[in-house]
Protein backbone atom coordinates (compact mmCIF):
# COMPACT_ATOMS: atom_id res chain seq x y z
CA UNK A 1 0.00 0.00 0.00
CA UNK A 2 2.81 2.06 1.25
CA UNK A 3 4.49 1.67 -2.23
CA UNK A 4 1.45 1.98 -4.52
CA UNK A 5 1.04 5.59 -2.60
CA UNK A 6 4.67 6.78 -3.18
CA UNK A 7 4.11 5.75 -6.86
CA UNK A 8 0.97 7.86 -7.25
CA UNK A 9 2.90 10.92 -5.69
CA UNK A 10 5.77 10.42 -8.48
CA UNK A 11 3.61 9.85 -11.22
CA UNK A 12 1.27 13.51 -10.17
CA UNK A 13 4.46 15.54 -9.80
CA UNK A 14 5.80 14.33 -13.59
CA UNK A 15 2.55 14.60 -15.04
CA UNK A 16 2.81 18.67 -13.45
CA UNK A 17 6.21 19.17 -14.62
CA UNK A 18 6.40 17.42 -17.82
CA UNK A 19 2.89 18.30 -19.04
CA UNK A 20 2.74 18.93 -22.68
CA UNK A 21 0.90 22.29 -22.86
CA UNK A 22 2.83 24.85 -24.34
CA UNK A 23 2.39 26.61 -20.45
CA UNK A 24 4.07 24.01 -19.13
CA UNK A 25 7.24 23.90 -21.57
CA UNK A 26 7.40 27.98 -21.94
CA UNK A 27 7.59 27.74 -17.99
CA UNK A 28 10.51 25.17 -18.01
CA UNK A 29 12.50 26.73 -20.80
CA UNK A 30 11.61 30.09 -18.69
CA UNK A 31 13.10 28.00 -15.74
CA UNK A 32 16.14 26.57 -17.43
CA UNK A 33 16.59 29.95 -18.70
CA UNK A 34 16.35 29.27 -22.40
CA UNK A 35 14.81 31.96 -24.18
CA UNK A 36 14.54 31.85 -27.90
CA UNK A 37 16.64 34.58 -29.67
CA UNK A 38 13.56 35.60 -31.76
CA UNK A 39 11.09 35.67 -28.56
CA UNK A 40 13.80 38.72 -27.25
CA UNK A 41 12.60 42.31 -28.52
CA UNK A 42 14.05 45.28 -27.79
CA UNK A 43 11.80 48.28 -27.85
CA UNK A 44 11.80 51.75 -29.34
CA UNK A 45 9.68 54.57 -30.29
CA UNK A 46 6.74 56.71 -29.00
CA UNK A 47 4.66 55.66 -26.39
CA UNK A 48 0.41 56.55 -26.49
CA UNK A 49 -1.95 55.42 -24.25
CA UNK A 50 -0.28 51.81 -22.94
CA UNK A 51 1.24 51.14 -26.20
CA UNK A 52 4.73 51.36 -27.69
CA UNK A 53 4.88 52.57 -31.61
CA UNK A 54 8.05 50.76 -33.54
CA UNK A 55 8.60 52.99 -36.45
CA UNK A 56 10.40 51.60 -39.86
CA UNK A 57 9.68 54.03 -42.24
CA UNK A 58 7.86 57.06 -43.82
CA UNK A 59 4.93 57.65 -45.80
CA UNK A 60 4.75 56.58 -49.80
CA UNK A 61 4.47 59.99 -51.73
CA UNK A 62 4.78 58.44 -55.43
CA UNK A 63 1.49 57.14 -56.76
CA UNK A 64 -0.29 53.96 -56.31
CA UNK A 65 1.02 50.68 -59.27
CA UNK A 66 -0.81 47.99 -57.52
CA UNK A 67 2.31 46.50 -56.02
CA UNK A 68 4.32 49.16 -54.13
CA UNK A 69 3.80 48.65 -49.81
CA UNK A 70 5.77 49.89 -47.33
CA UNK A 71 5.64 48.82 -43.90
CA UNK A 72 5.79 51.81 -41.87
CA UNK A 73 5.33 50.63 -38.23
CA UNK A 74 3.62 48.16 -35.61
CA UNK A 75 2.19 48.72 -32.26
CA UNK A 76 1.63 46.88 -28.96
CA UNK A 77 0.98 47.07 -25.81
CA UNK A 78 3.53 47.92 -23.14
CA UNK A 79 3.97 44.97 -20.29
CA UNK A 80 5.35 46.03 -17.30
CA UNK A 81 6.46 43.16 -15.17
CA UNK A 82 7.67 42.87 -11.81
CA UNK A 83 9.72 39.17 -12.03
CA UNK A 84 9.92 38.96 -8.06
CA UNK A 85 6.30 38.89 -7.51
CA UNK A 86 5.05 37.68 -10.95
CA UNK A 87 5.59 33.99 -11.75
CA UNK A 88 5.89 32.31 -15.31
CA UNK A 89 2.76 30.25 -14.88
CA UNK A 90 0.84 33.01 -14.24
CA UNK A 91 2.18 35.39 -16.45
CA UNK A 92 0.19 33.77 -19.72
CA UNK A 93 -1.17 36.86 -21.45
CA UNK A 94 -2.98 37.79 -24.73
CA UNK A 95 -2.16 40.69 -26.87
CA UNK A 96 -2.73 41.98 -30.54
CA UNK A 97 0.29 43.83 -32.86
CA UNK A 98 -1.04 46.03 -35.22
CA UNK A 99 1.19 46.49 -38.49
CA UNK A 100 0.66 49.49 -41.02
CA UNK A 101 1.34 49.42 -44.14
CA UNK A 102 1.04 52.02 -46.42
CA UNK A 103 0.20 51.41 -50.43
CA UNK A 104 0.69 54.61 -51.60
CA UNK A 105 -1.11 57.46 -52.72
CA UNK A 106 -4.89 56.72 -54.40
CA UNK A 107 -5.75 60.65 -54.63
CA UNK A 108 -3.81 63.50 -54.70
CA UNK A 109 -4.86 67.07 -53.41
CA UNK A 110 -8.32 66.76 -51.89
CA UNK A 111 -8.23 70.90 -51.27
CA UNK A 112 -10.05 71.64 -47.98
CA UNK A 113 -9.68 75.59 -48.56
CA UNK A 114 -9.54 78.71 -50.42
CA UNK A 115 -6.49 80.30 -51.26
CA UNK A 116 -4.94 82.15 -48.47
CA UNK A 117 -2.83 84.98 -50.16
CA UNK A 118 0.68 84.83 -48.70
CA UNK A 119 2.48 88.00 -49.70
CA UNK A 120 3.59 89.68 -53.46
CA UNK A 121 6.40 90.57 -55.03
CA UNK A 122 7.22 93.64 -57.36
CA UNK A 123 9.44 92.64 -60.18
CA UNK A 124 12.78 93.77 -58.99
CA UNK A 125 12.34 93.33 -55.89
CA UNK A 126 15.17 90.57 -54.53
CA UNK A 127 14.46 88.28 -51.56
CA UNK A 128 17.18 86.07 -50.22
CA UNK A 129 15.16 83.78 -48.19
CA UNK A 130 12.44 81.77 -47.80
CA UNK A 131 9.08 81.67 -46.22
CA UNK A 132 7.33 78.64 -43.82
CA UNK A 133 3.38 78.49 -44.05
CA UNK A 134 1.99 76.38 -41.61
CA UNK A 135 -1.53 74.68 -40.54
CA UNK A 136 -2.79 72.17 -37.88
CA UNK A 137 -4.74 69.87 -40.60
CA UNK A 138 -7.31 66.75 -39.47
CA UNK A 139 -6.58 63.31 -41.16
CA UNK A 140 -9.50 61.18 -42.05
CA UNK A 141 -9.81 57.58 -41.57
CA UNK A 142 -11.67 55.77 -43.52
CA UNK A 143 -14.83 53.13 -41.68
CA UNK A 144 -13.01 50.15 -42.38
CA UNK A 145 -10.02 50.95 -40.59
CA UNK A 146 -10.66 48.78 -36.53
CA UNK A 147 -10.72 51.60 -33.90
CA UNK A 148 -8.26 49.63 -31.99
CA UNK A 149 -5.86 49.73 -34.98
CA UNK A 150 -6.27 53.99 -34.97
CA UNK A 151 -3.58 54.68 -32.64
CA UNK A 152 -0.81 52.38 -34.61
CA UNK A 153 -2.18 54.52 -37.86
CA UNK A 154 -1.93 58.04 -36.39
CA UNK A 155 1.25 57.45 -35.35
CA UNK A 156 2.72 55.77 -38.55
CA UNK A 157 1.15 59.00 -40.54
CA UNK A 158 2.66 61.03 -37.69
CA UNK A 159 -1.06 62.16 -36.21
CA UNK A 160 -1.61 63.17 -32.85
CA UNK A 161 -3.36 61.49 -31.08
CA UNK A 162 -6.75 63.24 -31.94
CA UNK A 163 -6.22 63.13 -34.85
CA UNK A 164 -4.44 66.02 -36.67
CA UNK A 165 -1.01 67.15 -37.81
CA UNK A 166 0.41 70.31 -38.11
CA UNK A 167 2.45 71.00 -41.60
CA UNK A 168 5.02 73.62 -42.28
CA UNK A 169 5.60 74.25 -45.63
CA UNK A 170 8.47 76.09 -47.07
CA UNK A 171 8.37 78.64 -49.80
CA UNK A 172 10.98 80.17 -51.72
CA UNK A 173 10.21 83.97 -52.75
CA UNK A 174 10.76 85.45 -56.15
CA UNK A 175 9.58 88.46 -58.01
CA UNK A 176 7.95 88.02 -61.95
CA UNK A 177 9.82 87.70 -65.23
CA UNK A 178 10.26 90.79 -67.68
CA UNK A 179 6.69 91.93 -68.61
CA UNK A 180 4.78 91.53 -65.16
CA UNK A 181 4.57 93.97 -62.78
CA UNK A 182 4.24 91.44 -59.82
CA UNK A 183 3.90 88.20 -58.52
CA UNK A 184 1.38 86.68 -56.14
CA UNK A 185 1.84 84.34 -54.09
CA UNK A 186 -0.99 81.53 -52.13
CA UNK A 187 -1.58 78.48 -50.53
CA UNK A 188 -3.86 76.09 -50.14
CA UNK A 189 -4.84 73.11 -47.41
CA UNK A 190 -5.15 70.10 -48.87
CA UNK A 191 -5.55 66.24 -48.19
CA UNK A 192 -3.80 62.87 -50.16
CA UNK A 193 -5.34 59.94 -49.87
CA UNK A 194 -3.28 56.69 -49.14
CA UNK A 195 -4.04 53.48 -49.37
CA UNK A 196 -3.70 51.53 -46.22
CA UNK A 197 -3.00 47.92 -45.28
CA UNK A 198 -3.73 46.80 -41.57
CA UNK A 199 -2.24 43.30 -40.17
CA UNK A 200 -3.94 42.61 -36.66
CA UNK A 201 -1.74 39.72 -35.36
CA UNK A 202 -2.82 37.99 -32.52
CA UNK A 203 -0.45 37.26 -29.66
CA UNK A 204 0.20 35.17 -26.74
CA UNK A 205 3.57 35.62 -24.67
CA UNK A 206 3.97 32.09 -24.68
CA UNK A 207 3.08 30.46 -28.24
CA UNK A 208 3.96 33.83 -30.21
CA UNK A 209 1.86 34.29 -33.04
CA UNK A 210 -2.08 32.65 -32.54
CA UNK A 211 -3.50 33.96 -35.68
CA UNK A 212 -3.47 37.19 -37.80
CA UNK A 213 -6.11 39.07 -39.69
CA UNK A 214 -5.95 41.48 -42.50
CA UNK A 215 -7.96 44.90 -43.21
CA UNK A 216 -7.97 47.74 -46.15
CA UNK A 217 -8.95 51.15 -46.02
CA UNK A 218 -7.93 54.81 -46.55
CA UNK A 219 -6.11 57.57 -44.64
CA UNK A 220 -6.16 61.31 -45.57
CA UNK A 221 -3.20 62.81 -44.78
CA UNK A 222 -2.91 66.76 -44.83
CA UNK A 223 -0.56 68.19 -46.77
CA UNK A 224 0.15 71.75 -48.18
CA UNK A 225 0.35 73.26 -51.72
CA UNK A 226 1.68 76.67 -53.09
CA UNK A 227 1.57 78.54 -56.49
CA UNK A 228 1.92 81.95 -57.23
CA UNK A 229 0.01 84.14 -60.06
CA UNK A 230 1.87 86.61 -62.00
CA UNK A 231 0.26 90.02 -62.95
CA UNK A 232 0.77 92.74 -65.54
Amino acid sequence: MGNLRSLFIVTFLMFIVFGTSSHAKAAMDFVDGKIADDEVEFLMGSSLEGYNFIEFSNPITKDYDGTTEVLLGYYEPIIEMNPDEVSPLDNYREYDRWYVYDQGITQSWSYLSNPYFIVSIARGMVYEKSTEVSATISGTFSSEIPNASLPAVKSSFGFNSSGSKKITHKITLSGPDAGYSSRDFYYKQGRHTHKVKIVQEHRSNWDGVLWTKTFYGSVGKPAIQHYSVDRR
